[in-house]
């Protein structure tokens, strides 16, 4: 029997004696609940629903410094999976009602009682559980569209897919002449509506993880990840080897908006239903059904750069902004090799190492398979670091004079496996220290980005993200890793500063000042500004006039 989950909840309000109340007057245990922390501001609740990562945030409709909607919006980018109940007066209700895509589960008017809160949170409870426990079912099979998708991804199309009548004119396997002979086929079992459907395709690869790094992904899988999607995009999925796949369908534009957000709550989803890790790999778009195998290529590829033990999400346009991946089919232990390059781990390298060289010794075929197995592993090491780094990452590995010590004449199992050891350390060493630059770099660009575009009123995480072309989650780790905080606190202080070096400074109008920091609201403004500084604005210019006649006296 599944045991009874416990849902976090963050509670949100600038009434310090309403929160207070709140936070008392709930039996939240007995509902199923577990309060994590509470906020007297919309930045701290931000910050909080960060750090505690609760399923549930029960907020004010009007907070300082990130209010409302904003406050929903910039929730739904870090924590797509969470709820948020609304608290709000009567004149903000239908306000509240504009942010029902930011997944928001309940309005509560104030004044409320502890019976209606209580009424309400049941009735939020009921809701998630329904919400999770379809996450674990599974839903009916498709056959027809996950037959001809496998195929076409995994096999890139082998020629017993095609009509016997249309084989002669598809030889090449590119194309206008495949491309049509595709669609057909797609047509045929359901994945295009008709022939005026022409969408983009992204290909994203997901694996489960248990606390010890083991693969536990299930076919079953596919149809929790299947029901998330839907919220999003146009989607099919299938389990092959280990993973779940899933072909996503859309436009260019929701890609751009919504696949990160989809992307973090499979992962997030799978931590709190399935406690597990989650690693995806996340393609580029594609414009033809001809282009799947390749998309595919690149969101395994995607994927094998996720860190071990914990939840990730890897864009291919991440890890290789400039260069399509195509990586060709490799011996299964081989493979293994590269992702545990990839990875990061010296335990998991030396573990592999140890393996291919012990099989190659003990295969009939013996040294001919060896030298072919340590070939292909030297040549995506160089691949990769070429990739990360250029030629200047390539000569540093060849320095070392590695690649001259593997010329295939080591006398035995114990050199071998030493040499390449060292060759492998070495380079994840190298590749380490180019993926540091590179995050350092871009938390750089960001923040000279957020010093140019602070006075944007939308400004936001996805925004940058779109001017550095990169993806908001990768941005969001690097400028949390690099610069210490989040987005939205640096944004928030730059315009604070900006704001009081303005008024201290010139004779501009509070509203005009507020304009100049990204605010529309002068009223708005003026609260937020009263809460980080500690006075308003019209305060802090009477005192800087009363300090000046003090000095001149």
């Amino acid at each position: 029997m599944q045991e009874k989950m416990i849902y976090t909840v963050v509670v949100a309000d600038d009434e310090d004696e309403l929160r207070e109340a709140l936070c008392r007057m709930v039996p939240w245990e007995e509902l199923g609940f577990r309060l994590v922390g509470d906020a007297s501001n919309g930045l701290d609740a931000l910050e909080l629903v960060e750090q505690k990562e609760p399923d549930l945030l029960v907020t004010d409709i009007r907070m300082p410094f990130i209010s409302g909607i904003d406050l929903a919006r910039q929730v739904r980018e870090i924590r797509p999976s969470m709820h948020i109940a609304f608290l709000s007066g009567f004149d903000d209700f239908e306000y509240a009602k504009q942010a029902i895509q930011y997944n928001i589960i309940s309005y509560m008017l104030k004044p409320i009682t502890r019976e209606g809160l209580v009424k309400e949170l049941t009735a939020i409870r009921e809701k998630m559980d329904a919400q999770f426990d379809a996450f674990r079912q599974q839903s009916q099979f498709r056959a027809n569209r996950e037959n001809f998708l496998m195929s076409l991804v995994l096999d890139d199309f082998p020629q017993e897919f095609l009509r016997r009548e249309e084989r002669e004119s598809d030889r090449t396997k590119s194309g206008p002449g495949r491309e049509k002979t595709l669609r057909a086929q797609a047509l045929e079992c359901g994945l295009l509506k008709d022939e005026t459907d022409r969408p983009v395709y992204v290909v994203s690869t997901l694996c489960l993880t248990d606390q010890e790094g083991e693969n536990i992904t299930l076919p079953s899988m596919t149809r929790s990840m299947e029901m998330i999607a839907q919220k999003y995009f146009r989607y099919e999925g299938f389990y092959s080897r280990g993973k779940v796949v899933m072909v996503l369908l859309g436009n260019p534009s929701d890609f751009e908006e919504y696949l990160h957000i989809l992307a973090d709550e499979w992962l997030q989803m799978s931590e709190r239903a399935l406690q597990t890790y989650c690693h995806v790999g996340v393609s580029r778009q594609a414009g033809e059904l001809s282009l799947l195998h390749r998309a595919y290529r690149e969101a395994m590829e995607a994927m094998n750069f996720a860190e071990a033990r914990q939840s990730q999400v890897r864009f291919l346009t991440d890890t290789h902004p400039l260069t399509a991946i195509h990586v060709e089919s490799l011996n299964e232990q081989v493979n293994r090799l590269q992702d545990a390059f990839k990875s990061g781990s010296r335990e998991e390298m030396s573990r592999e190492i140890a393996a291919l060289v012990g099989t190659g010794f003990a295969a009939p075929q013996g040294k001919n398979w060896l030298d072919m197995a340590v070939l292909q592993l030297i040549s995506e090491v160089y691949r990769v670091l070429y990739l990360a780094g250029g030629s200047e990452a390539v000569t540093t590995l060849q320095d070392r004079g590695f690649f001259s010590g593997l010329t295939f004449h080591y006398r035995s199992a114990d050199e071998l496996r030493h040499t390449l050891e060292s060759f492998c350390f070495f380079a994840m060493d190298t590749l380490s220290g180019l993926q540091k630059k590179g995050g350092d770099l871009l938390c750089q660009q960001a923040l000279s980005a957020i010093d140019q575009h602070y006075k944007d009123e939308d400004l936001s995480l996805v925004s940058l993200s779109g001017m550095l072309n990169v993806s908001p989650n990768h941005l969001s780790a690097c400028i949390k890793k690099y610069a210490g905080e989040s987005f939205i606190n640096i944004l928030i202080r730059k315009r604070m500063e900006a704001a009081r070096e303005l008024l201290l400074t010139t004779p501009m109008k509070i509203m005009e000042v507020a304009q100049q920091c990204g605010y529309n609201d002068q009223h708005y403004f003026s609260y937020c500004f009263k809460k980080y500084c500690g006075v308003s604005p019209n305060m802090l210019r009477h005192q800087s006039r009363q300090e000046e006649e003090g000095r001149a006296q």
